[in-house]
């Protein structure tokens, strides 16, 4: 009734204003969220410089240990090997301290022997066994004498060694 009253080119008219409207709010609504997916594209971009940068630091940091890591490995093995040659050189002067207290000993005791006594001892050092001591002359070569203690013995390895 009252639609038959209206031309049909004026309803077709309102079907497509009706369409655009729509349409119009569909483009409205895409747009919105398209905005929101460049702002977010935009945050996404800069948490990856971020994130970028992060790794660059971390990565100098990691350089930085490395080196740090060498230099004092380095400077370890050098103490390690100077407390080593003071090992050694503690060792010798134990070893020169004893034989002297020991060659001190014996000087102690001849003299107190010999105040005694009156009688000399022919090896005035100490360093060989009373024992043992025999002098050949005019003999070609001498026998060697034996060591009164284990630190004189150690002694002469010792220097033998580092000559």
């Amino acid at each position: 009734m009252m639609l038959d009253a209206l031309p049909l080119d004026f309803l077709l008219n309102l079907f497509l204003i009706a369409l655009l409207m729509a349409t119009i709010g569909y483009c409205a609504m895409l747009n919105k969220r398209l905005s929101n997916m460049r702002d977010a594209h935009a945050e996404l971009r800069r948490l990856t410089e971020e994130f970028d940068k992060a790794l660059v630091r971390s990565k100098v940091g990691v350089d930085e240990l490395k080196s740090l890591a060498q230099t004092t490995g380095k400077q370890f093995r050098e103490e390690i090997n100077q407390a080593k040659e003071l090992i050694e050189e503690l060792q010798l002067i134990n070893a020169s301290s004893t034989r002297i207290a020991d060659r001190l000993q014996v000087n102690v005791a001849a003299t107190s022997k010999r105040e005694n006594t009156g009688a000399y001892v022919d090896d005035p050092a100490g360093l060989f066994d009373d024992d043992e001591e025999e002098v050949v002359l005019g003999a070609a070569q001498e026998e060697p004498k034996k060591f009164r203690t284990d630190a004189e013995k150690e002694l002469l390895d010792m220097l033998t060694k580092s000559t």
